[in-house]
């Protein structure tokens, strides 16, 4: 069952077009990530998750004072990454607006590089468990 959190859309998520900045959206779906891992009890990841590769296909609009829906899956678990899936849903327009994944590599700093690393099991267990079957 994808993981999903419910956001209202703000003027600064927004850009002189009066819609969301693809960098506002891809942090919404950052936001989702977090509350995914706080809903799952997995202890902090900070600075152990950069991202490796991130795509985004955007197919509708979101607008300030758009209700959205972020649903977030795994779709592959490995040792030392995951990719996960997203969608972005208007839920004020009844429509997506989004989908795409995201890749992060677990890593430590070793003489000032960074070097992947096995990712700790709490994270690695929380998104087993959001795989679908």
């Amino acid at each position: 069952m994808p993981f999903e959190a419910r956001y209202r859309v703000y003027l600064h998520h927004t850009d002189a077009a009066g819609i969301v900045h693809f960098s506002r959206l891809l942090a919404l779906v950052e936001q989702a990530e977090e509350d995914f891992y706080a809903s799952a009890g997995v202890s902090s990841i900070q600075g152990i998750f950069p991202r490796r590769e991130v795509y985004a296909s955007f197919t509708y609009p979101l607008r300030r004072g758009d209700e959205v829906a972020v649903r977030i899956w795994a779709e592959e678990v490995r040792r030392r990454a995951v990719k996960y899936r997203f969608e972005v849903f208007n839920l004020t327009a009844g429509v997506k607006a989004a989908e795409g994944y995201v890749v992060g590599v677990c890593v430590d700093v070793k003489e000032g590089k960074l070097v992947a690393v096995e990712c700790p099991e709490d994270f690695l267990e929380a998104w087993r468990r959001n795989a679908p079957p």
